[in-house]
């Protein structure tokens, strides 16, 4: 199957340049340090490739002289480090000649490489409705049909009492844009209905897509009407850390990568894995990536394990597309993704016995949400 498949998006007919580009997609973004050659693992149709970071354009032009005709995003990832304001939502240059504007900046990208360009948004803390409402204008006045916009907002902004506006300033963005949510941890274990409520934003909100998630929030989006979807290489891309003015609370904690379990859809830490299973063979992975390698193998900080884990949790979750795009309604997906979050709870529950150690893997929030919220066909059902 290599046309794109059709995808029930609250729109399904798109003549917007970028949404022609990226719709129907799960992407996979790596840092600057990680990400200089494109995985040959990636799907033509169904995924694509982007780097995030103040170096991204320079990688990305170093990924396309290295071969990879695929899609290709850099985006500038303006939003890990600095917040919006009403006055200056997006990250432009100050020190060029005659100044920086929003076009220069990415014809850059295109200029390097990119597919399509990102626009260098800023980060928006809770209940800043000023800054808010100044990204939502200034991408309310791009004119180019070729963009995307990321709105990073954090994850707080999917409580109840700040839900509405949030989804009516996305919808007055026509635009492709996309939700990236900011936490000091897992976003979506901020509080009890992110989960929820993150599903209502995806299904009310036209081309709106998710940015730096997880893989269990990346394909629940999808099921739930996502137009498409960004999934990190490393934990620093999987959800946004708010900017801070504390430069200890920036700095990166020195741990062993994290691991994608896949019949759990769970990411443990390679230190935690090696520990849980000390007294007991660890599972193997057969993927692409990995050979024949046990997962209690990348308990290590040096770079080569990082990177090993990486292009690990991308080929497990790559493999899992197939059945995402190949379930053709929105039901399907739902009902197949659902049936996939109760299995993969019942699976770190039947792990923990079989090592004897109670507890040692624990579904999180939002894994057992996804595995348990009714979907729309059940509650139609049950004449609810």
């Amino acid at each position: 199957m290599t046309e794109h498949p059709v995808w029930s998006s609250p729109t399904r007919i798109q003549t917007n340049t970028a949404a022609q580009a990226i719709y129907g997609r799960v992407l996979l973004f790596a840092t600057p340090r990680y990400g200089g050659t494109a995985p040959p693992y990636l799907h033509p149709s169904r995924s694509g490739y982007g780097i995030c970071g103040p170096k991204a354009g320079e990688v990305a032009a170093e990924v396309r002289k290295g071969g990879y005709e695929g899609l290709l995003l850099a985006d500038p990832g303006a939003y890990r480090t600095q917040a919006a304001t009403e006055e200056e939502p997006f990250d432009l240059p100050t020190d060029r000649l005659f100044g920086g504007d929003l076009d220069t900046v990415l014809q850059d990208q295109l200029t390097r490489g990119a597919t399509v360009p990102v626009v260098p948004s800023r980060f928006v803390h809770a209940g800043d409705m000023s800054a808010f409402n100044g990204l939502v204008k200034a991408a309310q006045a791009i004119e180019r049909n070729d963009v995307i916009i990321p709105v990073p907002v954090d994850a707080a902004w999917l409580r109840p009492e700040f839900l509405g506006k949030l989804t009516a300033g996305l919808r007055r963005i026509q635009g492709v844009k996309a939700i990236a949510l900011g936490g000091q941890g897992n976003p979506m274990a901020s509080f009890a209905k992110a989960t929820e409520n993150l599903r209502t934003v995806m299904g009310e909100v036209p081309n709106l897509g998710l940015w730096l998630g997880d893989q269990p929030t990346a394909f629940d989006c999808m099921a739930h009407g996502a137009a498409f979807a960004v999934i990190g290489a490393g934990g620093s891309l999987r959800h946004v850390v708010p900017p801070s003015e504390d430069p200890e609370a920036r700095r990166p904690y020195n741990h062993t990568p994290s691991v994608f379990i896949p019949n759990m859809l769970r990411y443990s830490v390679g230190e935690y894995i090696a520990e849980k299973y000390a007294n007991s063979r660890a599972p193997r992975c057969r993927c692409a990536a990995c050979g024949d390698r046990g997962l209690d193998s990348f308990n290590s900080r040096r770079g080569e394990v990082r990177v090993a884990a990486q292009a690990h949790n991308a080929v497990a979750w790559t493999t899992m597309l197939d059945d995402l795009f190949d379930h053709a309604t929105a039901a399907d997906r739902q009902i197949w993704w659902k049936g996939y979050c109760k299995a993969a709870v019942k699976a770190q529950k039947d792990e923990s016995r079989r090592i004897e150690q109670p507890g040692a893997f624990t579904p999180s929030k939002p894994l057992t949400k996804m595995a348990e919220l009714p979907l729309a066909s059940e509650v139609s059902a049950n004449g609810e």
